[in-house]
This record gives structure tokens, C-alpha cells and sequence, in this order.
């Protein structure tokens, strides 16, 4: 993409090569830093937008719990560049082609397991081309070292076994040589060699002629002469026939392979930069996460508000760097920056630039979170010396001239596009005379406004700090100067406009004290005035802010204090009503425990044939209940008040919740309305509850699943005042239902019931086994039977109590 001159300057200025170099290093391959360093600028706002989200996600993957694999794929176009021209592959070249093809599929599968994490980078998985059976041709001739593989072809294979069948005879032979008495003066060694890949005997050379056969080589030294037998020429001629018939069929496959190469080198090319632009991409996220960046919103409205932000390359190379907010609504075209030399002024220009810059390219620049900023088609920056002695250039002319030219650009462009454009320039109207300098700054600024530009400037002239009283358009900004220390704390202060500290600066520099004096006399008494009165605002202003940053801190950790209160109440509510519901299941099982104690002693006096003793045992029994009852839990009250219709009541020990439909009064058993069911039960079994809590018991019992009492069967046949409870235990395991059972006719038997009906449902058969067992064992029962057809046949028990 063609650059203009002012933009490739502008760049130049703004050191976006060394920050783009900074993206390249984070790259895993080389095509990848490649591509970072060029990274092209997006066109239009949407095309930013998505660049950025792009970054966005996969910064989310870097932190996850499943990140891509470093890309780092060999750089295959020089080999695609042969293939492309029919050209022949070794088998390294092959072996890289098949680890760009491995990581092309395995990044195509990565970016289709994680949609839902990154959804706008996983569309890249459509741009990688599905040929894995080339990477599978190619494995299966070439191993990960590029050697071709003994098994790559029949012919192959059966050659390279009479190979090895032919040198196995050959190291025999010469074994036995070697070893021989009749060699044993002739030899320098008891060893073989090969010499141009034949098999060769160290010979002395004073006894070479003793050795009959062909000379291939001498030792450096000229004391060992390698002699190939010659009853062994035929068997190295074999040997090296066998090689060449090796090489040949070698050959063959690997341009059968190249072939195929050829064939598909469109998608592989297509692959290989998805890799890279992947590649390119991970680099950005890596980047962006080391210098803590931030998404940007992206407007075209004039808006900039860029919160804590800071130079992107002094974050890279600086432990702490100050971060500075850069605030500009619709209505400012032009924002002049002012204060002390080393202040921090052109730092500024740069990070706006930068930032300007990196936005458009995907990078998230390093500022706090909801900032927003104009989207920039073009940044232009003037910055530092523009001298050129070869051209007869001084400062000055060299500044005018780069202005010229930006005027000229900006005015050739379309209508539409001229209030996108940002503007950096250091030191306006300086290196000349001042007077002259600020009128002709002013004069240029206001043109450039007219435009629709975007300006942001330095200066030192007195006139332009006071132009934003002049023109609603411009605002003012300084950067801080500690009167104190006598040096800049490089914040940028909004809204004021700072002092330049000249003297100030010199002083703490050094200077002379007697030169410093004359210098503060020769000053105009009005310019020393504007000058204290800029000292004055911006000390007044940073009180102001620190105020208002410890009064926000103060209100963040009231809320936070607030926050914590209240977690602690639901917390302590919570406890308090699991308190409640654990010492009323305490209160349970110890009665349950009692009452089956109290119900042998019932066993015991039955047996003693005396009924009435019997009776007086229940009724004490049933006493010792109510009173326990009035006694356990925390709210006394909804034990000892007396139920009515329509208040919320708990059942029985199941701790179900449900409405009263009627008054108890002079009743045997009530109706119950759980849910859309009712239920008929012992007024004993109830205790009131407030519709709070019922409503909070509701979800528990259905999240906990505890069995709810089922209603009473409507068939004519059956009186309903026979079975005064019935529970239903479908679902239920069997060693729950055994513990359920059991506490039913603990109930049943202080409630004087005569009857428990029990619904356990068909099923395998087993809960209805484990019932029945336990009415066998069970004290209470005096019979139980399966249920006819009217109650519910083999499904339900119906037990008889003593």
C-alpha cells in the first residue's frame, strides 16, 4: 500500500517501527514477524472495530485454560517457489511442508473447539483448506528427520534388505581378514573403512605390494595405504549396484511427492498464510497483554476521552511510567499543551500518536477501560528538528515547508474525509521570532480547524495559551511542575495552562545564581504575572483533583463496607435459619428414639395383658410430644399458636409446607393444600410458619426432593377416615424409604391411626420386599397386606397398627 512522504516522516517521528518491531519479537515464526511489521492500517472504522475484537479474544485465550499452541511453522516458500516450477524436493523440504500442513489442521480444529470464546477469530478456521491426505502421503515416505522411510514403497523396502543382506556378508568377510594370520604384519590395524563407498583394508604402505587388489586412498601421513581386496571387488560391485537401484527408486518418490506438492500448492500457500496471519495476530495479543492494553471504543464523532493512558514503548521499557488522561469533547478542534522544558509535552504527541496509530491496526493501546477515540484515516506529525544543512534548510524553513505539504494533502483530499485527520505538532511557530511565531501558529491553527482536523500542539508562547479565551474551539492543557522540587511530575493537567519554569529548570540544572538574577530582571512584569497566575491554577488544580481522588476512594470503600454489611446479614440469616431447621431434625430423631423406646415398653405391658395400661402409656406419650413440640425451636410462638385456616403450616417431620383450608377445631384430621394436591393429616403434626419462611421451604423441599404426602384415594369403597396417612415413596431408595416408613408409624402411633397406607409403586419389586421385611420386624404393626384394586394393588402396603 503506497505511503505519501508526510505519513512515512510522520511514522518516522513517532517511532511506530520500533513499537512494531516490539510486536514482531512476540511472533513464534518468522513469516509472522514479518507480517507484523507491516501491519496494514484498517481503511474504515468497522474494519478497526473488528481488528481490535479480533485482538480482544484471543488476549482472552492467552489467560485461559486452553491457548494456541506457539506457531512456529518453518518458512516453506522458498520450496513452494521450486514446486510452483515442477521443480524437485528433498525430503527435508518435504518434512517442513508436512509440519506447516500438521499445524494448519491442528490450528483449524483450535479455532473450531473455542467459538464461543473468540467467535469473530474462529471464522479464520474456514480459511484453512482441509488436505490432510498430502501431509499423510508425505508422512509415510519422509520421517521427522526427512529421511525416506524404509517402507515407502515395495521396491524400496525389499532393496534396502538386500542391502543390508550384502554389507552383513562384506563385514563378515573382512572381519575374518583382519583378523587373519595371513594379515597380521601386512595391516595397521585389525579394522575396515570405506572409501568412495567401498569397503576398504588399512594396508603399511612399506607392504602394500604384498596385498593384491585396488588402492583407493593414503593416510595424511603416507604410513597407510586403504586397499580394497580384490576378492572383494564383486561383492562391493553388488553392494554398490544395490545403492544405485536405492537412490533411484529414492528419487522416484520424492518426485512422485514433489508432484503432489505441485498439484496442491494453492491451498498449501493459502495455509501457510493463515498460519502466518494467525501467527501475526497472537503476537498482537501477546503484545497488547504486556503492556496491559485495553479496548478502545472507535468513534466518528469528534469524541476523545482517553483515560489513564500511557506511551506504549516507555510501558515496555520503564517500570513505572506516569499515565495521563486526554479528554476532548465534539466541539474542541485544537488542544495546546504547554508547560516546562523535559515536562513531558512531546511524550504526549507521541502517545496520542501511537495510540491514533495502534487502533488501526488491531493493537489495544495501554489505557483504562471505556475509553473512546475518534477513528484518525491519517495522522500527521511534526516533531523535533527538521534542519537540513544539505538542502540549505534551517529549523525553521524545514518546519514551514513539512506544513505546506500537510496543507496541500489535506486540501486534495475528498470532502467527506477531512475530519479525519489527526495532527501533531511540536513547538508551533518556534525557531523564529516569537511575536511573529505565535501570530503565524494561531493563523495556522485556525485554518487547520476549518479543515475539521483534529490538533493537538506544544508551544511556550504566551498568546496561545491564552487562545482558548479567545476561541471556544481550543482548549488548554500544561504539564505539571512541582514548585517544591523544582521538577516536572509529567501529568497532564486538563482545562490550565502551565508555565514554562525556565528559569526554574536552569537553576535546578546549575546555572549560574548572578546570570539567573539578570535574567529575572530583564523579564517583563506582566510575563512574570501570567506566569505565576499559570503556577497558581495548576497548583490549585492538583489540590482540587487529590481531593476529589481521596473523596472517591473514601465513597468506593463506603460501598464496598456497605456491600460487605449486607452480605454478612444474608449470611447470618442464613445461618441462622439452618441453625433452626438442624436442631428441629435434632429434636426428631432424638424423639423418634424415644418414641421407639417408649413403644417396647407399649410391647412389653401388651404382652402383660393389660389393656388399660396400654392406653395411659399412649396418651403419655402423645403428652410428652405436644410438650416437646411448644419447646424446640427458636420462634416459640409457631409452636404454641393455635392453626387456623388459611395460615401456612409445616407437616410432620418431612418438614412439608402448605396452606390450612380449614379450622382444626374439634377435628381428628384436616385438610392440607400443598401445591395444586390437598392432604388429609393429624392437626399434631402441624406448626405454624410465617409465608416468608413457607416460601423459602417451598424451593428447598423441591430442590432437596423430600417426599410430599400424596392425597388420599377418592374411590367410594374407601373410608377416608380409615387411612389417616398415607405416604407416597415412589423414587425413593430403599434405604431412605425404610427410614421414612419407620418414622410414619412413629407418627401414626401418636396420633392414635389406625391404618398407614404406603404407595411404593411396582417397579423391580425391591422397595415393596424392604417394606414388608420391616413390618415384620416392626413393634407397631399388628398386620399389612397388598392393597386391592380399589387402593392400588401390588403398588401400595396397607399396614394395620397394634
Amino acid at each position: 500500500m503506497y505511503k505519501s512522504l508526510l505519513a512515512q516522516q510522520s511514522e518516522k517521528v513517532l517511532e511506530w517501527h520500533e513499537l512494531l518491531d516490539a510486536v514482531a519479537h512476540e511472533a513464534a515464526s518468522s513469516m509472522g514477524a514479518e507480517l507484523c511489521r507491516i501491519l496494514p492500517f484498517a481503511e474504515h472504522v468497522e474494519q478497526a472495530r473488528l481488528q481490535q475484537q479480533e485482538t480482544f479474544e484471543m488476549v482472552q485465550t492467552l489467560v485461559g485454560s486452553s491457548p494456541l499452541s506457539p506457531l512456529n511453522f518453518p518458512d516453506i516458500r522458498p520450496q513452494l517457489g521450486r514446486a510452483a516450477k515442477a521443480g524437485f524436493l528433498e525430503g527435508l523440504d518435504l518434512r517442513d511442508i508436512s509440519l506447516v500442513l500438521s499445524m494448519s489442521q491442528k490450528a483449524k480444529r483450535w479455532l473450531e473447539g473455542h467459538h464461543d470464546l473468540c467467535p469473530t477469530v474462529s471464522i479464520r478456521a474456514s480459511h484453512i483448506e482441509e488436505i490432510s491426505w498430502v501431509r499423510q502421503m508425505i508422512d509415510q515416505c519422509v520421517d521427522p528427520q526427512g529421511e525416506i522411510r524404509e517402507g515407502a514403497s515395495p521396491l524400496l523396502h525389499q532393496l534396502t534388505q538386500k542391502s543390508q543382506n550384502l554389507r552383513q556378508g562384506m563385514r563378515r568377510r573382512l572381519e575374518h581378514m583382519v583378523s587373519s594370520q595371513q594379515y597380521a604384519e601386512r595391516l595397521q590395524g585389525q579394522y575396515f573403512a570405506e572409501r568412495e563407498n567401498r569397503y576398504v583394508i588399512p594396508v603399511k604402505a612399506e607392504r602394500q605390494h604384498e596385498v593384491d587388489g585396488i588402492i583407493h586412498d593414503v593416510s595424511s601421513s603416507g604410513a597407510t595405504v586403504f586397499i580394497e581386496p580384490r576378492n572383494l571387488i564383486e561383492l562391493n560391485n553388488a553392494i554398490k549396484f544395490v545403492d544405485i537401484e536405492i537412490a533411484q527408486e529414492t528419487r522416484r518418490i520424492l518426485q512422485d511427492l514433489s508432484n503432489s506438492v505441485t498439484e496442491n500448492i494453492a491451498p498449501i500457500k493459502t495455509n501457510i498464510q493463515s498460519l502466518a496471519e494467525l501467527d501475526s495476530l497472537v503476537a498482537k495479543a501477546r503484545f497488547s497483554r504486556k503492556i496491559d492494553g485495553c479496548p478502545v471504543h472507535l468513534n466518528q464523532q469528534h469524541l476523545l476521552h482517553l483515560h489513564q493512558a500511557k506511551h506504549p514503548l516507555l510501558v515496555l521499557h520503564k517500570d513505572h511510567v506516569v499515565a495521563n488522561t486526554i479528554h476532548l469533547d465534539k466541539e474542541i478542534h485544537t488542544l495546546i499543551i504547554s508547560g516546562p522544558n523535559a515536562g513531558g509535552k512531546t511524550v504526549t504527541l507521541k502517545l496520542m500518536g501511537l495510540i491514533a496509530l495502534m487502533v488501526k491496526v488491531g493493537l489495544l493501546p495501554p489505557c483504562a477501560p471505556h475509553s473512546e477515540m475518534m477513528f484518525f484515516n491519517r495522522v500527521y506529525a511534526d516533531i523535533g528538528d527538521t534542519q537540513d544543512l544539505n538542502r540549505d534548510l534551517s529549523s525553521f524553513s524545514g518546519h514551514i515547508l513539512s506544513l505546506i505539504a500537510l496543507l496541500k494533502d489535506l486540501q486534495s483530499e475528498e470532502k467527506n474525509s477531512l475530519h479525519s485527520s489527526l495532527i501533531l505538532l511540536d513547538e508551533i511557530g518556534s525557531s523564529t521570532d516569537p511575536i511573529e511565531g505565535a501570530a503565524l501558529a494561531e493563523a495556522l491553527l485556525r485554518r487547520l480547524s476549518d479543515l475539521g482536523c483534529i490538533n493537538i500542539v506544544t508551544t511556550h508562547y504566551p498568546s496561545l495559551k491564552t487562545l482558548p479565551f479567545r476561541n471556544p474551539k481550543v482548549r488548554n492543557a500544561s504539564q505539571e511542575f512541582d514548585l517544591k522540587s523544582l521538577s516536572p511530575t509529567f501529568r497532564l493537567i486538563d482545562g490550565i495552562p502551565g508555565g514554562s519554569s525556565a528559569l526554574d529548570i536552569a537553576s535546578r540544572l546549575g546555572l549560574e545564581p548572578e546570570i539567573l538574577q539578570f535574567a529575572h530582571d530583564l523579564i517583563q512584569r506582566e510575563d512574570q504575572d501570567l506566569d505565576e497566575v499559570f503556577q497558581r491554577l495548576q497548583k490549585t488544580y492538583t489540590q482540587l483533583e487529590d481531593e476529589r481522588t481521596l473523596t472517591h476512594k473514601h465513597h468506593e470503600e463506603a460501598q464496598k463496607l456497605f456491600k460487605e454489611a449486607n452480605l454478612l446479614r444474608e449470611q447470618m440469616a442464613t445461618q441462622e435459619k439452618e441453625l433452626r431447621q438442624r436442631n428441629r431434625h435434632k429434636w426428631q430423631q432424638e424423639f423418634s428414639k424415644a418414641q421407639r423406646q417408649v413403644n417396647q415398653i407399649v410391647e412389653t405391658l401388651k404382652k402383660e395383658k393389660n389393656p388399660s395400661e396400654v392406653q395411659a402409656k399412649r396418651r403419655s406419650l402423645a403428652s410428652i410430644d405436644q410438650h416437646m413440640k411448644e419447646q424446640i425451636g427458636l420462634d416459640d410462638r409457631s409452636f404454641s399458636k393455635t392453626p387456623k385456616a388459611g395460615d401456612h403450616v409445616e407437616i410432620g417431620e418431612f418438614g412439608t409446607i402448605g396452606i390450612l383450608k380449614e379450622d382444626p377445631e374439634g377435628k381428628k384430621h384436616i385438610s392440607i393444600l400443598v401445591g395444586s394436591q390437598t392432604f388429609k393429616v393429624a392437626p399434631s403434626a402441624l406448626r405454624v410458619v410465617s409465608p416468608s419462611d413457607s416460601k423459602g421451604n417451598l424451593t428447598s423441599q423441591a430442590r432437596r426432593g423430600l417426599p410430599a404426602l400424596s392425597p388420599l384415594a377418592t374411590h367410594p369403597a374407601i373410608n377416608r377416615g380409615v387411612y389417616q396417612q398415607e405416604h407416597d415413596l415412589r423414587g425413593v431408595r430403599l434405604e431412605a424409604a425404610i427410614e421414612m416408613t419407620t418414622a410414619a408409624l412413629d407418627q401414626a402411633l401418636l396420633d392414635q391411626a389406625k391404618f398407614v397406607k404406603i404407595i411404593h409403586g411396582r417397579g423391580s419389586g425391591a422397595l415393596k420386599a424392604g417394606i414388608h421385611k420391616l413390618c415384620q420386624s416392626s413393634p407397631y404393626t399388628k398386620s399389612y397386606r397388598t392393597g386391592d384394586q380399589t387402593e392400588g394393588g401390588d403398588g401400595v402396603t396397607i399396614i394395620e397398627l397394634q
